[in-house]
């Protein structure tokens, strides 16, 4: 009958346990490695972001009260905080919101203390609607966007505590309604005309059920939309290629989390993959404890070290070691850090060839630590031994290959060494981020290197520098234009500082956008001149992943569950555009993994076969012209070909990142074949 309303979702808390609403276990290393869902999580299918740097991770609580369960958010926050919880279908357009919220007293408790309501048309952390009552007594219909707050309509309000105050919202078209106690407040507005349900929590409140209830056109529209979605997500599965599982492998005892290192190490012209591992529990520098070289079929060529136990969580923490031809003999050296030594280890047998002492570094000035953050990994200058995280190699010296050495702690020194590891070339003190990028910009035939925040030539001296708060956790130099023959740009992930997008000179451009974790260029649209940029989110809003063309305007931003995406290039079938590696989740862990399109549909699905889903990553290992897709965790490694048949000869020809500069952090490029990075 007319009017008639139907019940879209009823949110009692029934699902939850009491206590943390949270995942079981958590932690940095989710920025590049995909967990599986655990039976000890209790989320109930939301989705929950929570806070900054100086708030709890875990604001929510599930309670039993007399009435039943109900969700409590602990958090004293601030406006620009986050601490959003929220459940249901994106999908969801014209819709009522209804549940009753008490604001618990925060007089004693330190912080500020802010908004509390409903949030409607959710699309991510970062894109919403929502009817509050704000810290300064004002009930508000507001939009938050991207880390801001603007308020459509507000009216005074007065309240008392522990009191249940009714929140009643609705939403259509352009149309938005609220009722917040006595105050109704009305906007137009079609920033966002789709979402899910929930709630913010910026201060200490208890939230009654949540009820989300539709007209029966409604009903009907989102029917429609989810088949024609299902639909075009089965015509691109239909059109894409499928994964066939190639290899399987055992890695127990000695495998590594996302720290493998590909490269041919006995001349034999295939790949082999190095295994490092890494005892973190132990206190001082993260030194390699053991190294183990396995060929694609399985077979341990070698190994030095006695491996130490995987750890409990992983850790996002880079190792230095890298496979690369550091004396120009022609031959595949090994080069890692372990027992304070840098080793130069014959790749065929592991046997040492030449080692030299890790450098001492001297202390920091006390002016640069007072103005200078350490991101929770110290500055390197604690004791006298120097944490080796990362190693890199670069041209400095002229030699007409990349064989000379940088090593970087977690955040501020650098020091540059030539490939007998003797002679010192440099050293830089700066907030260098994550991973360096050596680059020939000029054509003199040595690199300049882009550290972080600041660019440094062959020798070292500054050639450009920029001046913010957090450090890039990636970084690309090198054209987007389909042709290759482009300016080179520079673009990072900038952590709290957003996505960057400079000159050689570093003449800045800033998007502020959240976190940004990763970075990915690829042709990932056929639509689109140019190479896209793929960016990920971690910190805050993690799991937001966005879309850009070369010019950085953006296609679409979507927010997936799973994180430890990189979203790496992958070129699976003949059409010449490439996907984006998403994660290597199974169903079987609670989430679907595998490889998006340009459109951000999953449309190459990894098997539920009950393969590894902890890490993944993308290569032509059989040199077919098309990627391999690689999968695995501490005990195994199941390898994936693509069913697709294809003429080698007529696949585009693409240039990729080196694998004599893995790193955990590094950007993931994929540019016309010829252009040299």
């Amino acid at each position: 009958m007319a009017g008639q309303r139907h019940l879209l979702m009823h949110e009692d808390f029934s699902g939850l346990r009491p206590g943390l609403v949270k995942e079981a276990d958590d932690g940095a290393y989710r920025e590049m490695h995909a967990r599986a869902a655990h039976p000890d999580d209790n989320l109930d299918g939301r989705q929950r972001k929570a806070g900054h740097w100086g708030l709890p991770a875990d604001p929510w609580l599930c309670v039993e009260t007399p009435q039943g369960r109900r969700l409590q958010s602990t958090a004293n926050a601030t406006v620009a905080d986050n601490v959003s919880i929220a459940k249901g279908d994106f999908g969801w357009q014209d819709y009522q919101v209804e549940s009753a919220i008490a604001i618990l007293d925060n007089s004693k408790q330190p912080g500020w203390g802010g908004p509390v309501g409903v949030l409607f048309r959710f699309l991510d952390s970062q894109r919403y609607y929502a009817a509050v009552i704000d810290r300064d007594g004002m009930a508000k219909l507001a939009r938050r966007i991207v880390g801001h707050w603007d308020v459509l309509a507000a009216a005074p309000i007065g309240i008392e505590f522990n009191t249940p105050i009714l929140f009643r919202v609705s939403c259509r078209g352009d149309t938005l309604h609220a009722q917040i106690g006595a105050v109704k407040l009305e906007a137009n507005d079609a920033e966002f005309p789709v979402g899910m349900a929930g709630f913010i929590g910026a201060r200490p409140a208890v939230f009654g059920p949540l009820k989300v209830t539709c007209t029966s056109r409604e009903l009907k529209r989102l029917r429609e939309a989810r088949g024609k979605q299902h639909r075009l997500i089965l015509a691109g599965r239909r059109q894409a290629a499928q994964p066939v599982l190639w290899r399987k492998l055992s890695t127990e005892g000695f495998g590594s989390g996302r720290r493998i290192r590909l490269g041919d190490l006995n001349g034999d012209g295939q790949l082999e993959i190095v295994f490092p591992r890494v005892d973190f529990s132990k206190a001082g520098p993260k030194d390699i404890d053991c190294l183990t070289a396995m060929t694609l079929d399985g077979k341990v060529l070698w190994q030095i070290g006695r491996p130490p136990p995987a750890p409990k969580a992983e850790y996002s923490a880079d190792t230095p070691v890298q496979i690369q031809d550091i004396d120009g003999d022609g031959n595949a050296e090994v080069v890692a850090v372990m027992n304070r030594q840098i080793m130069v280890l014959d790749g065929k047998t592991g046997r040492a060839k030449y080692a030299a002492s890790v450098p001492k570094v001297e202390k920091l000035p006390s002016v640069y630590k007072s103005n200078i953050n350490e991101w929770g990994g110290g500055y390197g200058d604690e004791t006298d031994e120097w944490p080796v995280n990362a190693l890199a190699f670069a041209d400095l010296t002229g030699t007409g290959s990349r064989r000379d050495l940088l090593l970087l702690d977690n955040y501020h020194h650098t020091i540059a060494l030539d490939s007998t590891l003797r002679r010192e070339l440099w050293r830089v003190v700066n907030p260098h981020g994550h991973f360096p990028l050596p680059v020939d910009l000029d054509g003199d035939g040595r690199d300049s290197v882009m550290l972080g925040y600041r660019h440094v030539n062959c020798d070292g001296t500054l050639l450009g520098r920029v001046c913010l708060e957090d450090h890039q956790d990636a970084i690309f130099c090198g054209p987007l234009d389909d042709d290759g023959k482009g300016p080179y740009e520079v673009l990072m992930a900038a952590g709290e500082d957003g996505l960057l997008r400079l000159t050689p000179d570093y003449d800045i451009y800033q998007r502020v956008m959240g976190h940004v974790q990763r970075l990915a260029i690829g042709k990932f649209r056929a639509d689109r001149r140019g190479q896209c940029v793929a960016t990920v989110l971690f910190h805050g809003n993690r799991g937001i992943v966005s879309l850009f063309d070369a010019t950085l305007m953006r296609i679409w931003t979507k927010d997936f569950p799973v994180v430890g995406a990189t979203l790496q290039p992958v070129l699976f079938d003949a059409s010449g555009v490439e996907y984006m590696f998403l994660s290597a989740i199974r169903p079987a862990q609670g989430h679907q993994g595998g490889l998006i399109n340009g459109q951000g549909d999953l449309v190459v699905p990894l098997p539920d076969d009950g393969g590894p889903g902890l890490c993944a990553f993308a290569y032509d290992l059989d040199r077919d012209g098309l990627d391999e897709l690689i999968t695995w965790d501490h005990e195994r490694m199941w390898i994936y070909h693509s069913n697709a048949d294809c003429d080698p000869s007529r696949l585009p020809k693409r240039t990729r990142p080196p694998l004599y500069n893995m790193s955990n952090f590094q950007s993931y490029y994929s540019l016309p074949g010829g252009v040299k990075i």
